[in-house]
């Protein structure tokens, strides 16, 4: 018969948060920041690729600008939104797993 062989996990038991801890932190945080980007080296790729949307946004904005698009003002902020989300999510998640209140 197959036997379920259950792989140990390379974070201890006390280190990841319940449901009920992930709840006490604000409805941002918990849209926005998900389990896995607590793990530093995927936190680095995903703000690296955050970064290369953000030199993608602003490029692409100033050839539109250059070619006399006036379309290309809005891809302006939306780089400058996107360097903000990622920054903040990359130091909020840097904090670390949500502590127990007790």
């Amino acid at each position: 018969m197959y036997t379920q062989n259950t792989a140990p996990t390379s974070w201890p038991t006390t280190a990841r948060p319940t449901r009920a801890i992930l709840r006490t932190r604000p409805r941002i945080q918990r849209s926005l920041i998900r389990s896995w980007e607590y793990i530093q080296p995927f936190r680095v790729t995903v703000l690296v690729i955050r970064l290369l949307v953000v030199l993608w946004l602003v490029f692409l904005g100033a050839a539109l600008l250059s070619a006399g698009y006036a379309w290309g003002w809005i891809l302006l902020p939306g780089a400058a939104a996107v360097l903000a989300a990622g920054v903040w999510i990359f130091t909020t998640a840097g904090k670390g797993w949500p502590a127990a209140q007790g």
